[in-house]
């Protein structure tokens, strides 16, 4: 039986064969029905998602992007027939027949349509089309009827053909003892950084075309070493190492590196240089005489300076005995400041007078901060006994001699001869003093000169109070007494009475009408605050510091040996400090400063006006001008700058006599010059800080350019 459904498939012809009978003759017949089909149905739009490419590609019109149905007509007859040619490039079939009139569904199956973007800053282009089976009027989108064109949509994206930029590019020098017990420097993005708006920062690649040569770098996080690239990600979580090699006697190293981005722009190689210093004695034996009397041991630094740095020294007393055959410095650290290279660490040698063998001890260096211990760590030192006198070491020191240095000889060729001979001949740059001098140990590493033959016949005791000041150390050199006395204090002069004495002694007068002296005085960094009369205990001593701390000093340390204790300049005050104190500003970028929950950057090189200095610190700094939160915080900017004229961002463009910040706080504090302005006048909507960190509204398009100061929330 032919069904109804078969029929309008197969589309064929139906027929019915009879015969007709009169009963007499008989005849066939064939009775034929024709079939036509009705296309009713109408063409569906069933996706029209658009094109994305890249500017200056080909992409391929897919059915997965334009796709036309019918359910009563094959592919090959359903046409988009154009009705808007693309403007920003060209349709093509089989890629190469330019298309102006149409396409067909079997044509996008096939993916044989295409388009090419022409290139240029175009960001989006499209065409318009409308569907038809060749037969109905009208098609369907999302099941509504439509006669009019629709829009295929192509998104172009820009092409990144900007390579990232160096915005960092310091040399590291801050060494630390790792686990390993090796030394490693962190490069981090304090120190190297780059920028791309276009890319991320675990995209911005450091490619490494030579690595380091005298170390290698390590990933902290994995523990593996890194020889072809690492990316700015990385440099901002720390997680790069350079690692010193400890066999090799050097202060630097150099890897070059070319940072690029994923679409393969790169900027032109660059060299990073790491730098360190090395610490270590300047030789490894002393020969010395009992009756010397003051030994200093150099200790030098080679290579990188500029920073500050530290190192520990032990006593290993092997025969000889501390406080019986020698005597220290209370101090076991060493400090380097920048640009230092040379320093001194004094040992008094005690002279008994006694006949016994010769001794020896060993000093050793250890526990350095921020640099690397060199082959030279040990020391040692053999006193020689004097034999009643008379020393005779292996080699006799001699002021010209040039090997005396070389050898570490110092001694005396038999009591009084020539003062050449005699304790601290040597400066601590080792230049010869006049012969008439002595040297006695003021405190640390630092020698100051004085006659001792009179400073040694003298009495000193306090004006009026009648309290007495004790000398921090008493040295015995032969027949004389060194006495030191650590800080500044006015003392009465008064000679001894005995006959023997009857010497004046050369001191200085540094206060009149009352006649004071100044013993042993040390560097202004190691005083001690102290008042005429009263000597403070060690608890109560106060630091005091060679200079005030300024911006210009920020990062240098200093030791104070009377509280042993270390302080460091924050660039506002010293504070002290310890190799675990929490740095106040490590989350601010190189260059910027902490203070109250934002850093701070002086801009001092690209001056502007007003609107200039808001536009440079948002598009340039990625913050805003400065808020100006209280009146210590108006002192600490103030001290920053430099007591010269900045913006800040206080403003009232948009309401005339309405002040307020720029980045949106509430006004909470003012430092007006002469009270808030009454009434603004045209233009001068901005203020400026000027003279003694007064507040001054100047006009913000206009006028004489001024340094800024930008600022941004942690």
């Amino acid at each position: 039986m032919v069904t109804q459904e078969s029929m309008l498939k197969a589309a064929l012809p139906l027929f019915a064969r009879f015969i007709v009978s009169n009963g007499l003759q008989t005849k066939p017949g064939v009775f034929e029905i024709t079939l036509e089909t009705l296309d009713t149905a109408l063409p569906v739009v069933t996706r029209n998602k658009g094109l994305r490419l890249a500017e200056g590609a080909t992409g391929f019109l897919s059915p997965d992007l334009l796709q036309l149905t019918d359910p009563d007509t094959p592919a090959e007859n359903l046409t988009f027939l154009l009705a808007q040619l693309p403007r920003h490039g060209q349709l093509y079939l089989r890629g190469t027949v330019p298309l102006s009139h149409g396409f067909t569904q079997l044509d996008v199956d096939s993916g044989h349509v295409t388009y090419r973007h022409s290139g240029g800053h175009s960001r989006t282009d499209r065409f318009t089309f409308v569907a038809t089976d060749g037969t109905n009027q009208g098609f369907l989108v999302d099941g509504r009827r439509w006669q009019e064109p629709v829009s295929f949509t192509i998104q172009v994206d820009q092409v990144d053909k900007a390579a990232p930029h160096i915005t960092h590019l310091h040399s590291p020098s801050q060494v630390g003892i790792l686990k390993s017990g090796c030394y490693g420097i962190y490069i981090t993005s304090h120190v190297l950084k780059a920028s791309d708006p276009d890319t991320d920062d675990n995209q911005i690649i450091f490619k490494i075309l030579r690595g380091p040569q005298h170390g290698h770098l390590e990933n902290t996080t994995t523990g593996e070493f890194i020889h072809e690239k690492f990316s700015q990600k990385d440099l901002n979580s720390k997680t790069v190492l350079y690692v010193i090699n400890p066999s090799l006697e050097v202060n630097s190293d150099t890897m070059e590196f070319q940072v690029m981005d994923p679409a393969g722009n790169s900027a032109t190689p660059q060299i990073l240089e790491l730098k360190w210093s090395r610490i270590e004695w300047s030789q490894t034996e002393y020969e010395v005489c009992e009756n010397v009397g003051v030994l200093p041991l150099e200790i030098t630094r080679k290579g990188y300076s500029m920073d500050s740095a530290f190192v520990s020294v032990k006593v290993n007393q092997v025969s000889a005995t501390v406080g019986k055959d020698f005597t220290m410095t209370p101090s076991k650290l060493i400090q380097f400041d920048p640009g230092m290279s040379t320093k001194m660490w004094n040992i008094a040698i005690t002279y008994d007078g006694l006949e016994e063998v010769d001794e020896v001890f060993e000093v050793i260096l250890n526990s350095p901060v921020n640099a690397v211990l060199g082959t030279k760590t040990k020391t040692a030192v053999k006193i020689l006994d004097s034999k009643g006198g008379q020393c005779h070491p292996t080699y006799a020191f001699d002021a010209n001699m040039p090997n005396a240095r070389e050898k570490g000889i110092w001694s005396l060729l038999s009591p009084g001869t020539s003062s050449r001979t005699t304790p601290g001949s040597f400066h601590p740059e080792r230049r010869p003093l006049p012969s008439s001098k002595q040297l006695a140990v003021a405190r640390g590493d630092t020698l100051r000169d004085f006659d001792s033959e009179d400073l040694s016949r003298m009495k000193l005791r306090t004006q009026g109070n009648g309290k007495r000041v004790h000398p921090s150390s008493v040295y015995r050199n032969g027949t004389d007494i060194i006495y030191n006395y650590h800080g500044m204090i006015s003392l009465k002069l008064e000679e001894d009475s005995s006959s023997t004495h009857k010497r004046k002694a050369k001191v200085s007068i540094v206060s009149q009408p009352q006649k004071t002296i100044k013993v042993a005085e040390l560097p202004q960094a190691d005083k001690e605050e102290s008042t005429t009369g009263s000597h403070f205990p060690q608890q109560d001593r106060l630091p005091s510091f060679p200079k005030n701390c300024t911006l210009e000093l920020k990062g240098l340390f200093h030791f104070e040996e009377s509280l042993q204790k270390l302080y460091k300049c924050n660039g506002i005050a010293w504070k002290s400090w310890s190799p675990h104190t929490k740095v106040e500003d490590e989350s601010c970028p190189a260059g910027w400063h902490h203070h109250l929950g934002y850093c701070h950057s002086l801009i001092t090189e690209q001056k502007g006006t007003w609107i200039i200095a808001a536009q440079a610190c948002r598009e340039h700094h990625l913050g805003s001008l400065v808020t100006v939160l209280s009146r210590q915080h108006m002192q600490w900017l103030w001290d920053i700058s430099g007591r010269k004229p900045f913006w800040i961002g206080l403003n009232d463009q948009v309401r005339a006599g309405h002040w307020e910040w720029i980045g949106g706080e509430p006004v909470t504090f003012t430092n007006w010059r002469r009270g808030p302005p009454q009434r603004s006048k045209p233009g001068k909507n901005c203020v400026l800080v000027q003279r003694q960190g007064k507040w001054q509204t100047k006009d913000c398009k206009k006028g004489k350019s001024h340094n800024y100061m930008c600022s941004r929330k942690l």
